[in-house]
């Protein structure tokens, strides 16, 4: 089986915890999902299974749902912070803290904290995981400069540039004090991180326009399935893909010339494809328009136009592959509400509203590096996949296998990506149900990726496009909302 990739681009660095090396899901600008490996992802030639095809990304440490200032008033904490242990502070490395952390499990973080820093950096980790940006930005700053603890001085830091980055605090990212204990690449890592603070730091804060009313759009399908959506960069029209799988906006260096877009730096940056690194530049979009959506100022990269390719072999592919003209990247999703509607086409768009239910059952969709869902496999267990709407297919990390003992099959696939990038994997799992957000799915022929073993969040797999075929797609990461078909459901029982 041959199958096809949007293919995404990030960093790929490692950073001390506890004297053991382990690789760190930190930030990635450009394209990442969540960093240090490859990771696949998915395109789809349609929605249909036995047509399916497969993307690949590197998975990077990326920005997720969160509140802007522009869109939901200030909010105060969900929870009180986590009282200090009397003990005295531990330095060592505590397998069942960062394995809890990792797994994403606060209440067992919080629990086996040894003492003040580490139980300050799990409180820090509870707001930012419940969308309390600001909040979480000062603990980690503050937890980043104590000297008690060196593992939880480094995550925190590390976690912090992310929050910066999210957050397009970029000046502060370019003036981030490197912690004492970094190693030498650690020192480099942070290096290229200010870097994009400093080449960012001098553009004109982004602003974002609604109209009173939702915007209802035709929603676009290329011939390997992942959606698109028509956008109008300064007064040209053309089709984007909307990929909560990308960070940020990506932008074709034709349609960059086109429009009239220039570089804010001479500096060319560094990102890591799947298949090595691809230079781009720092930029931002003048005017992107989504209908009555404006949005002004919106950072974006530019990319060169020859690797803005999809290779596939699919009905409706021309040889040379798919030609990308720009990617709308989770940075922008994240300040909308939107439902996709696969079935009939259609996209509905409009301004968050902030229901208050941070932290409470409600809440599906979490920020904690990458936008995470939490699903339950059949037979039990809760684990965290990465929504991806620019991938076609659902992944699975291998290392769940055991987890929930499942068996897998083998199959040739060929996976491709953008930049011209492939690899091959050969294992699926027949039958997988997932349970998310009161929706049982059940899906088939699972591409298993991996083993990837975790780094500082574990990612359990990738939650792509095929779940669309069960119903509307609804994302509202304001309130940390993710529903697959519950829509349509309503619709119908009022009928």
């Amino acid at each position: 089986m041959r199958r096809i990739s949007t293919g995404a681009i990030g960093s790929n660095h490692w950073f001390r915890l506890g004297g053991n090396r382990a690789r760190v899901l930190t930030v990635t600008f450009p394209l990442g999902l969540m960093l240090g490996y490859a990771q696949p992802a998915a395109a789809a030639s349609d929605l249909q299974l036995e047509q399916q095809f497969v993307a690949t990304r590197v998975l990077t440490l990326q920005p997720g749902p969160g509140v802007a200032s522009n869109i939901a008033p200030a909010r105060e904490p969900a929870f009180e912070p986590a009282s200090s242990p009397s003990s005295a502070e531990a330095n060592t490395y505590s397998e069942e803290y960062w394995g809890a952390f990792a797994n994403i499990d606060l209440g067992t973080l919080r629990a086996s904290a040894r003492g003040e820093s580490e139980s300050r950096f799990a409180s820090a980790m509870g707001l930012l995981a419940t969308g309390y940006y600001d909040l979480a930005e000062h603990a980690l700053l503050e937890i980043s400069e104590q000297t008690a603890d060196p593992n939880v001085a480094v995550a925190s830091q590390v976690m912090l540039a992310s929050t910066l980055q999210y957050q397009h605090k970029w000046s502060k990212l370019r003036d981030l004090p490197l912690h004492s204990h970094l190693t030498e690449p650690d020192k480099r890592m942070t290096s290229e991180l200010e870097q994009w603070g400093r080449v960012f730091a001098a553009a004109p804060a982004e602003v974002i326009h609604f109209p009173a009313d939702a915007v209802t759009l035709r929603l676009g399908l290329t011939p390997v399935g992942t959606p698109t959506i028509r956008v109008r960069i300064n007064g040209k029209d053309y089709d984007f893909w909307l990929d909560t799988g990308s960070s940020m906006t990506v932008i074709s260096s034709d349609v960059a010339a086109a429009t009239g877009m220039r570089a804010l730096s001479p500096d060319v940056l560094s990102v890591k494809t799947f298949s090595g690194f691809a230079p781009v530049n720092a930029t931002t979009v003048e005017s992107l328009e989504i209908g009555a959506i404006k949005l002004t100022n919106s950072p974006a990269v530019i990319i060169d136009a020859a690797l803005m390719y999809l290779r596939a072999s699919a009905d409706g592919v021309p040889a040379r592959g798919i030609a990308v003209d720009g990617i709308i990247g989770w940075d922008t999703i994240r300040q909308l509400d939107l439902v996709m509607n696969y079935a009939e086409r259609k996209i509905t768009l409009k301004k968050p509203n902030f229901l208050g239910n941070s932290g409470g059952a409600e809440q599906s969709l979490a920020w904690l590096g990458k936008p995470l869902v939490e699903v339950t496999a059949k037979g039990g267990g809760k684990f965290h996949f990465m929504l991806d709407t620019g991938a076609q297919s659902t992944f699975l990390n291998a290392t769940v296998l055991e987890k929930v003992g499942m068996f897998t099959k083998n199959t040739g696939t060929r996976v491709y990506g953008l930049a011209h990038t492939g690899s091959e994997t050969n294992r699926v799992v027949p039958s997988l149900t997932l349970e998310v957000a009161g929706k049982s799915l059940g899906l088939e022929n699972v591409l298993v990726y991996g083993p990837v073993p975790s780094g500082l969040i574990n990612c359990d797999g990738i939650l792509g496009s095929d779940v669309a075929r069960f119903g509307t797609i609804h994302i509202d990461a304001t309130n940390g909302l993710f529903s697959v078909g519950l829509l349509d459901d309503a619709e119908d029982s009022a009928e």
